[in-house]
């Protein structure tokens, strides 16, 4: 029994990312292991956030992860490479929402929802989103929701 919505399909996604599975990435069941697909999220976050607000230490604001969901969907064995599309598909005040999606050729292996927040570098309290950072989040919007308001 599943009620999870369908798997969203690479060109729904505007911002890639990719890793290698590395050996240390599986356990003993030889699949690549929990740990390793949070890990392969990470890196989409990260690289997504770089490219919309700059590398941590040029950007006004630090991050913190208020709620990670994943849903694993298939196996992922060594050798390998994973494609990591990702998507804005909430912006709040001084928060967002990053839906990804992590695929395997074409093959749908995960999904991840993650909130989160901007803090002040100084006072560690939310930090409010730039316009200017807010639109370029916009542009990051799943391709099938652009559709859906266009």
């Amino acid at each position: 029994m599943s009620n999870r919505k369908p798997p969203p399909r690479p060109e729904e996604f505007r911002f890639w990312s990719d890793e290698t599975v590395r050996v240390s990435d599986t356990d003993l069941n030889g699949h690549v292991n929990n740990g390793a697909i949070g890990a392969y999220c990470e890196t989409g976050r990260a690289d997504l956030v770089n490219a919309v607000a700059g590398a941590p230490h040029e950007r006004p604001f630090n991050l913190a992860v208020a709620r990670i969901t994943i849903d694993y969907r298939r196996e992922v064995h060594y050798p390998n490479k994973v494609r990591i599309g990702g998507a804005i598909v909430s912006l709040g005040n001084t928060s967002f929402v990053v839906e990804q999606a992590l695929f395997v050729g074409e093959n749908c292996v995960a999904t991840a929802e993650n909130v989160m927040v901007l803090l002040d570098r100084t006072t560690r309290k939310p930090h409010p989103l730039s316009p200017e950072v807010r639109a370029k989040f916009l542009a990051l919007a799943p391709m099938r929701a652009r559709a859906a308001a266009e």
